[in-house]
């Protein structure tokens, strides 16, 4: 374990200011702009991470004793103690100057110190100007986003994801090295480092300099030459590593295959709902989540045939009842390569908002918890002649039966489309979560629900009416695809 602190300069900046009350910071992000609680002012200000957890899609768990916190954001995990100003990220311990506080039953954190740090588990850009008491989650900063490395017939594929070409220069160094530079490059750095490894690479690193971007690779064995070119749709800078001495069989045959085959061209999308089970309902009593499900599974289906790369299969394509049962039947019986469920989401609360992306795992919060059980009753009442008890068993083991095999892969399209609608959709991004949804459970193919916004919420139900918006949802989802098929597929 490694302890790292911040430099002595900012320590004594730090310690120059003094504290101003204040209430509220703005948390600005793709969806607009949001307030929570904070403390203080300029970079000795705290705000509440109880109340940006909410906004960032996180899960915020205390002890009994409420003396240490839990905050699992995007697949990392942040360890508070109240009163202690370090953090641990991940087993590296972060001195951030300043004491985790509570106040108000929530928990409040410097925001000029551990934002920094934050901004390392996150796939966006989080920066904080403490001039202007903002927040700021930019999705789109990132020029260098993502990193594959897949086995090919004679060596190693390496792909570097990029929105637009960038200026870039390749060299070797000492110790099977190899590097890639990237002037004016902005990288995620934590997305990158978290790329799943192979047995062709020992080890990545990613660099960020004040004008440039660096990615490296350390090959575990000593390769002839390189070819390198960049695609588009979606951008990324391939290099080809030719490696004479390389067994194409033996790593394929190693290799995790997406579908039934190396290629990703059999697309199910599942419209939710439809016939007798009208899903959630909007205050204005014709805004019916069955029929809003199957107009965005109809515009993604138009745009995915028109591109002409894909075979769609709707498990539905007018207002008719599907069982569970059948839909994943249909996208096991056609060999599926990608299945995508559309929902809308419903809360009694009628301030819930936003839109989230789901992928098959245990429930890790309560609110996953209800979005599972709300799209798994239409199974419960297809079984209706169970008794109470036997209901509740069932309930259970769905949530406990969990097909982990395409796991990874699941998590991988989530996070894509939660990046793709955070460019879209101007509504607050409530991040990816996982729960166990029987119809995800039940396919044999990498899968994801979407829940397109809240149709409980009366700003949110008057978006979900509009044609643009449902267009959006579709086109967020439709460059998903592209992007996931681009990154797997195998030949």
């Amino acid at each position: 374990m490694k302890i790292l602190a911040l430099p002595l300069v900012a320590i004594l900046l730090l310690i120059s200011l003094s504290p101003v009350a204040a209430d509220e910071i703005k948390v600005k992000t793709s969806g607009g702009t949001q307030k929570i609680g904070s403390e203080g002012s300029g970079d000795l200000a705290y705000y509440s991470l109880s109340a940006l957890n909410e906004i960032m899609g996180g899960r915020l768990g205390w002890n009994r004793a409420g003396y240490s916190v839990q905050f699992d954001l995007n697949g990392n995990r942040f360890g508070f103690v109240v009163g202690s100003p370090y953090v641990n990220l991940n087993d590296t311990v972060y001195n951030i100057i300043l004491p985790a506080r509570v106040l108000r039953g929530e928990l409040f954190i410097p925001a000029g110190t551990f934002t920094p740090i934050l901004n390392l588990a996150c796939p966006e850009n989080v920066t904080w100007d403490g001039g202007g008491a903002t927040l700021r989650i930019d999705s789109e900063w990132y020029n260098v986003t993502d990193v594959t490395i897949a086995a090919k017939q004679n060596g190693v594929l390496i792909e570097i994801f990029m929105p637009s070409p960038l200026k870039f220069e390749i060299y070797e160094s000492e110790g099977n090295w190899l590097n890639i530079d990237f002037p004016g490059g902005r990288i995620n750095r934590g997305k990158i480092l978290s790329a799943i490894n192979t047995r062709h690479v020992r080890k990545i690193n990613a660099f960020q300099f004040d004008s440039s971007a660096q990615v490296s690779f350390r090959l575990r064995r000593n390769y002839k030459k390189f070819h390198h070119s960049y695609k588009t749709d979606p951008g990324r800078l391939q290099i080809a590593i030719e490696d004479a001495r390389f067994n194409p069989d033996s790593a394929i045959s190693n290799l995790n295959r997406i579908g039934p085959d190396e290629k990703i061209d059999v697309i199910v999308i599942d419209a939710g709902h439809g016939g007798k089970d009208y899903g959630a309902i909007g205050r204005h009593k014709k805004t019916r989540e069955k029929d809003i499900n199957l107009e965005i599974a109809k515009n993604l289906a138009k745009m995915i045939r028109k591109d002409k790369q894909f075979k769609v299969i709707m498990t539905r394509s007018k207002d008719k009842y599907v069982s569970l049962d059948d839909r994943a039947r249909i996208a096991n019986e056609a060999k599926a390569d990608l299945f995508i469920s559309i929902h809308c989401n419903s809360s009694p609360k009628q301030s819930a908002n936003g839109f989230q992306v789901f992928y098959l795992a245990p429930a890790k919060n309560d609110a996953a918890r209800a979005a599972a059980q709300l799209e798994n009753a239409p199974f419960l009442l297809d079984n209706a002649a169970v008794d109470k008890q036997e209901e509740g068993d069932l309930a259970f083991i769905l949530n406990d039966m969990i097909q982990t095999e395409f796991i990874t892969e699941s998590a991988d399209l989530a996070y894509m489309a939660d990046i793709e609608m955070r460019k879209r959709l101007k509504i607050r991004p409530r991040g990816v979560d996982h729960a166990g949804f029987f119809v995800l459970n039940s396919v044999y193919m990498p899968s994801i629900l979407v829940e397109a916004a809240f149709i409980s919420n009366k700003n949110e139900e008057k978006k979900l009416r509009d044609k643009k918006y449902r267009k959006k949802v579709a086109e967020s989802i439709y460059e998903t695809v592209k992007r996931f098929k681009a990154k797997y597929e195998r030949i």
